[in-house]
Formats: C-alpha cells, structure tokens, sequence
C-alpha cells in the first residue's frame, strides 16, 4: 500500500507527528480524549508546505505537544478538494485548530516556528481555560452557518445585465500598464481573457480584444512562463508577472493552453502559437505518466528554477506528483482538442481522444459517477465529487466537436445525466459531493460552489445546442438564475458566469457537419479553423432535426451554419464553407 502521508523532499522530521488520515474516526477519537483538532492542508507541489514540515513540524516541542495534547489530521488538498475548499485560509499550507465537531478556533497559513509553538500554547491554553467561553461563541456560529446554509437562496430570473456587470469588474481592475486583472499577487484569469476575446467580436468589442491581448503579452514579458523549459507557474508575486510561485499546475498550463491558442487563431500571431506549442511540449516531456495521461503538478523549488539551461543540467527536475487526478486530466484533455481544433494540430486532437478513452476506463466509477484519483498500484478511490464527472463531460463535449464521433457526445449526456441524479439540489443547481456517513467536520455541510455550476451551465446549453434537447437549457437556466442573484460579489472569478449568460441569451454559432466521420472530416476541419471565440461545431452522421432545425444527409457531407433562427443553405466545399461562415459573422 502506497504511503498516506507525503513530506517535503528535504531533510525533516514532519513524519514524527502522529498524523491521522481524515474521516470519522479521527474526530471521534478527538472528542473521546476531549482535544481539539490540529488540521494542515497540505501539497506536494507547494514550496511553503514543505518548509513548514522542514520547521514547525520538525521542532522537537511541537512534535511532542502536537502529540500529546492535540488531534493531528493531515490532508492533502489535492486528493480531497471539498475539504480543502471548507478549511483553506487564505493560502497552502492552511494550518487550523478545530474543535472536536470541526468549528475552527484558529486559522492561518505558513508560520514559522517560534510563532507557530506560541499559538500551539494559547489554542490549548484556551481550549483549558476558557471552554465555556469558547463553547458559547462555536454555538453562535455553528447555529448562524446552519442557518445560512438551511435557507434556499433567493432565485430570479437570468439577467442579460449580469454579464455586463462582470465585464465592468473585469474592466475595472485590468492592469492597463501589466495585463491582467488586479494587483499583486496576480493570477492568471483564463476565463476572463475568453470573455473578453468573445465579448471582442461584438460591435465596439475593440477594448475588449485589447484587453485579452495585452494580458496574454504580459504574461510573456514577465516570469510566470519558464524561458529555459516550458510551462507556466501557477502565479506572480508581483503585479508585473515577476517573482513568481514556482509550482507548474497542469490544470493552470490548461487554461493558458486554451486561451493562447484562441489568441492565436484570431489574431494569426505566430508568438502566441509558438506558446501554445511549447505548453503541449512541456507537459508531454514532464508531467507524463508511464500510464500514458499526466500528473496534475510538478513541485516548486525555488534554486531550481533560478538556474539557466547550463545550471539546470545534470540536476533531477523537481518532484512530479506521480498520483492520476480525474478532474485536472480531464481539464487537460479538453484543451488540447479545442486548441488542436483551433491551431490545426489534428495530433494534439487525436491524442486527447486516446487520452480521454483512457481516464474514462480507469476512473469509471458507481452510478455513472468518477473516481478522483488513483495512486499507482492501487485501485482509485473517492467517486463522490462534482468536479471530476462534470469536468471529464466538458472534456466529452470538446471532443465530440473536434473529432466527430458520435460516441464522445453520447459519453457527454450519459456523465451530465449522472449528475443530474447525483448531486441535483432541490431549488437548482449542484452540490459538490454526494453526501455520506463519512461526512465529518465541514464536509457535513453541502456547498453549491459559483465556479463550478457556472461552468455546468455551459456545459448543458452546449449539450442543448448539439441535441436539440430542452431540458438541457432547462437545467443551465435554473443554474443561472441561481447564480444571478450573488453574481456580483465574485468579480473577475465570475468571468465564467458571463460567458454562461451571453451563450443563453445569444447562443454561439453552430457549425453542423452532416456525413460519415471520416469523410466529413475535410469539412469539419475548415469548421474548427474558422477564427470565432465563440463558434461551435457538431457533428451528425446521417442529419437529423436538432431544435427547429432540419439538417438533411446529402450524397456527400455537407456542413450548415446555423444562428439563433436560421441555417445556411447546405455547403460541401470546405473553402467556400470558411468564406460563407466570414460573412454570417
């Protein structure tokens, strides 16, 4: 059985700690010896997580009171997101005293450890002295949380304005000077440089289309992207790209995979291409797995990256998590098919076809649901979350679109239709696990996170475009008039949100490529190339009606090009398919 618990690569004593796995049975063995809980959420790619094992979990002192006095319960934040997204406070590693039920008394992030034995002391003197006090106040809030938590959130209808709202955020906070959004630290937002390329096609969009592009060269003319071997880091310290957080995320690289090669495709700027081809590079030649699918990161350290190609050589690269995530894979694979698509690199499209054949085998899990990860050796585990099924059913979606099988939409609707039975709340929208008897601490608590069921909503009126079905809209409509209400509060990060809301009121063009796979590939090719933000493109083998449209077969594959309430007569030729598509935009 592989080890549970992961240290820092370096000299440490972190392993001392009596650590217990999280579940049930560490707080009930918490609260039959009456002591409170001492949570760290930890990473294997983060650099401050293992300085933290390098000091204050390797400080003799706390060793023996995190020991004896307390309930050491360490998690890694990558195999469990839905615990992670409850306890995190502000940053990796999060370090939080609980009580025995999973109240937080006390919470923060990298502390050093001379301060980190000082609120080791003053929780446990707390805990000793002042327990009544700390009682009546965990009380208070525990009963404000449920309370909160209880109420069915106010539901109105879809605002076309909302997403303007959000534009005005984004426009609001760019960084006219650096690109981005926002000051420092400052975090690459795939999702709003989409949107503004989108919004860009739209009468008066040029500010828009500025805006994407002066972010994706700012990104370039600072550090976030490594010049001696590929792949982005996952942030900048500083607001011009500099100094940057060293870890490489696979599902950060896939984010910036997408947008530089929709920058690339609309813009013909060769540079952005160029960025797009190295990203793929860099995760084939490092994050691949022996299994042939890929590690979700490769560890920061810091003297590492600071070498030239000269230093770097003959040194190990840093660590590569060798454990399959389902969600970040699959965030990968929808990627690089639309940038495949997109750029033209039918390799990358036939790769992340094989790739997605894969993961749905290995990870395939009960009720139709996936499993998140997978340690070498051993068989995957935790088939309760949203975001694997709901991300490997948008990798489905771009597939269906790039290679034309029939089969990769199907898998689609059969993983979304999963959800639905899943994880479907009541007054709409969905939770992020399966509730269970395991669910201790804040896991008992079902969240519906904003990101997330933003990006379900586009997942269902993309699989409404491609079926013609009406429930799928039913279902993103219900979403987005949850989200609607609370949309404002969350900014840039809500950038996903708006692109959602202007393809339900304006739904993207559609690009339907009728005949058999294989021979509609010509056309279907010229249907991906065709330089939109927005467009999609389907595929049927032998037509059909799809909402009120009727797309016959013809002798020969045929392509339409179809609006909100009309298609195009029926074109066989991929030229004058790109020409007649030119002039519907």
């Amino acid at each position: 059985m592989a080890e549970l618990f992961r240290f820092s690569p370096r000299p440490n004593r972190a392993g001392e700690v009596q650590w217990r796995d999280w579940g049930a049975a560490a707080f009930d063995e918490a609260a039959h010896t009456d002591r409170p809980v001492f949570l760290n959420l930890t990473a294997v790619w983060c650099e401050w997580c293992h300085r933290m094992d390098e000091t204050a979990f390797s400080d003799p002192d706390s060793i023996a009171l995190l020991n004896r006095e307390v309930l050491p319960i360490r998690v890694d934040a990558d195999r469990y997101p839905h615990v992670q997204e409850r306890y995190i406070a502000g940053g990796w590693p999060t370090n939080a005293f609980l009580t025995p039920t999973g109240e937080v008394l006390w919470a923060g992030t990298y502390v050093p450890a001379e301060e980190f034995r000082a609120v080791l002391h003053g929780v446990l003197a707390a805990w000793r002295d002042r327990r009544a006090e700390l009682r009546i106040e965990i009380e208070r809030r525990r009963k404000a949380l449920e309370a909160a938590r209880g109420r069915h959130r106010a539901v109105g209808l879809v605002r076309r304005g909302a997403a303007d709202t959000v534009l005005l955020s984004i426009q609001q906070g760019f960084d006219a000077v650096n690109g981005g959004f926002g000051g420092a630290p400052k975090f690459p937002q795939p999702e709003a440089v989409e949107f503004l390329f989108a919004r860009g096609f739209a009468p008066g969009g040029a500010e828009a289309r500025a805006m994407a592009g002066h972010t994706l060269d700012g990104m370039l003319a600072g550090e976030l992207r490594d010049e001696v071997e590929g792949g982005f880091f996952r942030y900048a310290m500083a607001a011009d790209w500099t100094s940057p957080r060293h870890e490489k995320l696979l599902e950060v690289n896939a984010g910036l995979l997408r947008v530089y090669a929709l920058g690339a495709q609309v813009s013909g700027r060769a540079d952005w291409r160029a960025v797009a081809e190295g990203t793929v590079d860099w995760v084939e030649g490092v994050l691949r797995l022996p299994d042939g699918l890929w590690g979700a990161s490769q560890a920061a350290e810091a003297e590492y990256y600071a070498l030239d190609v000269d230093g770097r050589r003959g040194r190990p690269r840093p660590f590569v998590d060798p454990v399959l995530y389902t969600a970040p894979v699959a965030v990968w694979i929808r990627a690089l098919a639309e940038a495949g698509g997109r750029l033209g690199r039918r390799d990358w499209i036939e790769r992340a076809a094989g790739a997605m054949d894969a993961l749905l085998s290995v990870m395939a899990g009960p009720e139709g649901m996936l499993y998140h990860y997978r340690v070498p050796g051993e068989s995957p585990d935790l088939a309760t979350l949203l975001v694997d099924t709901l991300e490997a059913a948008r990798a489905c979606v771009s597939l269906s679109q790039a290679t034309g099988r029939a089969g990769d939409l199907a898998k689609a609707c059969e993983l979304a239709e999963a959800l639905e039975a899943a994880l479907w709340a009541e007054d709409g929208g969905f939770f992020d696990h399966v509730s269970g008897p395991g669910d201790v601490g804040a896991v008992r608590y079902r969240d519906r996170p904003f990101d997330r069921n933003a990006a379900a909503a586009r997942l269902f009126l993309d699989l409404a475009a491609a079926t013609g079905e009406r429930s799928y809209r039913a279902v993103a409509e219900r979403i987005l008039a949850l989200l609607s209400p609370v949309a404002g509060r969350y900014g840039v990060a809500a950038a996903e949100f708006a692109l959602a809301v202007d393809e339900f009121f304006e739904p993207p063009p559609s690009i339907f490529v009728v005949g058999a796979t294989e021979a509609a590939a010509p056309l279907r090719h010229a249907a991906l190339a065709f330089p939109d933000a927005r467009r999609r493109v389907w595929s049927l083998e032998r037509g059909g009606r799809i909402g009120g449209f009727d797309l016959a077969a013809a002798a020969t594959p045929v392509a339409y090009i179809c609006g909100a309430r009309a298609c195009s007569a029926p074109i066989d030729d991929p030229a004058r398919l790109a020409r007649a598509a030119r002039a519907a935009r």
